[in-house]
């Protein structure tokens, strides 16, 4: 299976995970795409090229680079932790 088919994927779990009011469709999709043969690795595979391409598109809207961006969320979860 090539990588764009698991970044698709990764792009429709996603979508699912947008329509927060319904948890199971987004239970669903993940156990749709489980149920493949390699979908484990697949589904994982698809969301790191996802999580990629969004990290570069932050990249390129804010000016800052990959790594100052993932520290920014990091430490924004680190702080909603101490709540």
């Amino acid at each position: 299976m090539a990588d764009d088919e698991k970044t698709r994927w990764a792009i429709d779990v996603m979508t699912a995970w947008t329509h927060d009011q319904d948890a199971d469709f987004l239970h669903q999709r993940i156990d749709a795409y489980l149920a493949e043969p390699q979908g484990c690795p697949g589904l994982i595979t698809g969301l790191v090229n996802l999580s990629g391409l969004l990290l570069m598109g932050m990249e390129a809207t804010t000016g800052k680079s990959g790594p100052q961006i993932l520290q920014a969320i990091a430490s924004t979860l680190s702080r909603q932790g101490r709540s």
